[in-house]
């Protein structure tokens, strides 16, 4: 555990270094993601919150192979840039899989870009994406939708419950877009409470 926590440490601050709102981005969508998990009371829950903590906090590791100028411009990607966004997911498997702490949640990161409807990077229809990460990819898109990016302001929460309800079905499974609406008080309390943030008895820094 000692070594986990050690490596996994190393791991966020090359995220940091590289770049501090990938970094907070990351830290948001994993707490995010685990408080959503811990609420929905799922089975082996010791288990899932483990997985899910750590593939929230370093689902985007693959942006660190991606040039920084692409990542934060402004303007819409063309084509050619676009493609090589959308590379990350397998960038940060490959980074991951020497961890052997790691492999049980690669394919979440492999797969938190996938869509309900099979549109996604790899066109994986939603009965063959794993739970988890149906999980991240709510988090992940609630927490960018909240957030300040350079291509576009921020959203309230009613506008970004909004807009994910409208993608109900198409990018997100429905069942989990009620639950995320039903619950979302209780998720988005997570946030924001002086650095440390409490999920039933599990904290995270």
């Amino acid at each position: 555990m000692e070594l986990l926590l050690e490596e996994l440490s190393v791991l966020v601050k090359n995220i940091a270094d590289y770049s501090y709102e990938i970094y907070q981005h990351s830290l948001n969508v994993a707490i995010i993601a685990a408080s959503f998990a811990y609420y929905l009371n799922l089975p082996e829950e010791e288990i899932f919150l483990f997985l899910i903590k750590n593939a929230g906090l370093l689902h985007d590791i693959g942006k660190t192979k991606i040039d920084i100028k692409i990542l934060n411009k402004s303007e819409k990607l063309i084509e050619e840039e676009w493609k090589i966004v959308k590379k990350h997911p397998v960038l940060g498997v490959e980074i991951l899989t020497p961890y052997p702490w790691a492999r049980s949640f690669l394919s979440l990161i492999n797969y938190h870009h996938e869509r309900w409807d099979g549109n996604g990077y790899y066109g994986v229809p939603g009965n063959k994406i794993p739970l988890g990460a149906k999980l991240l990819a709510l988090a992940d898109a609630y927490e960018a939708m909240s957030s300040d990016r350079p291509y576009q302001e921020s959203k309230n929460l009613e506008q970004s419950l909004k807009e994910l309800e409208s993608c109900s079905g198409s990018q997100f499974e429905p069942f989990l877009v009620g639950k995320f609406i039903q619950l979302s008080d209780k998720i988005i309390n997570q946030l924001g409470k002086d650095g440390v943030f409490k999920i039933g008895v599990h904290q995270f820094k």
